[in-house]
């Protein structure tokens, strides 16, 4: 089940999960910054791949992509968690996928806070 968290104090604080049986793996969420935009614009930049995609590696040597929007600012993200710049982008590929499928929901859950980031 995929599925879109947002925070009830802050519209701009979201992210994307897949969860299943066992597990729950965090596709995309917002921007680092104080100038993210709210979820609904967010999401559907991500739904729309609107902007300019970048792959990049942490010192740990894992890969994370970020959306950057015209602007230069970075609209979404994915955790660092991939081995391989190429399953990177394939991940974006999926957080875009179920970007759309969410937006095609009524409301996404709504929490008052979030644990682990």
């Amino acid at each position: 089940m995929i599925r879109l968290e947002t925070r009830r104090d802050d519209a701009s604080r979201w992210r994307l999960v897949v969860r299943t049986s066992s597990r729950a793996d965090v596709l995309a969420h917002e921007a680092g910054g104080r100038d993210r935009p709210p979820w609904p614009e967010a999401v559907a930049q991500l739904r729309e791949g609107a902007g300019e995609l970048e792959v990049v590696r942490d010192e740990t040597m894992h890969f994370r992509w970020l959306l950057h929007a015209a602007d230069g600012s970075v609209v979404a993200e994915s955790p660092a968690v991939h081995r391989d710049a190429g399953l990177c982008r394939i991940s974006y590929a999926n957080a875009r996928r179920a970007a759309g499928t969410v937006l095609g929901r009524l409301r996404p859950t709504v929490s008052g806070a979030r644990s682990g980031s």
